[in-house]
């Protein structure tokens, strides 16, 4: 009797494919990728990653009727990532998009001194080991 499962005759093996729908891992197209956005699949989209897309950027481009330009970007209002809804979506530019985020974020004078106080404290240490270095 063979060692390997594989090799046994008395089993009868079928070759299935295991991509897409058949693979066991096949989540419908649809994942949440290492950033928390909502990815799917869209192999056929111009400025797809692997096959896959933003959904938010593709729901925009549905509600829009054309396709982004890769310098605008689309702005989540409530900030939750995986809201898709066209109410929650705000079309901008990058600059924009950066700029509302730090909206209200300006740092206090106390934060200010200590990132100064922890720059002065790096550059010594710094100083130091070039110093030792020689």
């Amino acid at each position: 009797m063979p060692n390997l499962a594989s090799q046994r005759q008395d089993i009868e093996w079928s070759i299935r494919s295991t991509s897409g729908e058949h693979n066991p891992n096949y989540g419908g197209g649809k994942y949440i990728d290492d950033k928390g956005y909502i990815r799917i699949l869209n192999q056929d989209h111009p400025f797809n990653i692997k096959g896959y897309v933003y959904e938010h950027r593709a729901v925009m481009e549905v509600y829009l009727g054309r396709f982004l330009e890769p310098w605008e970007t689309v702005h989540h209002i409530n900030e939750i990532k995986v809201d898709n809804r066209v109410a929650n979506l705000y079309l901008c530019t990058v600059p924009e998009h950066s700029a509302i985020h730090r909206e209200g974020k300006k740092p206090t004078e106390k934060h200010r001194q200590k990132m100064r106080e922890n720059m002065k404290e790096r550059n010594k240490i710094t100083r130091e080991s070039k110093i030792k270095k020689i």
